[in-house]
């Protein structure tokens, strides 16, 4: 049978095994970040069709400039 991921990691040197371990808190935190975004995203497209009264599909968010969004 063949080894898991962590066995082969703990396989590595010292220093490798660091590396992989902060290379995948950053890709962890980067996720989560992507996450974050894509919730505020839905949010406030939400809260534009409420205070407009448009339906999901009016909505589009461009992004932002200065602290102001592009609807």
């Amino acid at each position: 049978m063949g080894k898991n991921l962590r066995e082969k990691i703990n396989e590595q040197l010292i220093e490798s095994q660091i590396k992989i371990q902060s290379r995948a808190q950053e890709l962890i935190a980067q996720e989560l970040n992507r996450q974050k975004l894509r919730v505020e995203k839905q949010q406030l497209k939400f809260r534009v069709r409420k205070r407009k009264g448009l339906k999901q599909r009016e909505v589009l968010i461009f992004g932002k400039i200065n602290n102001r969004t592009l609807v």
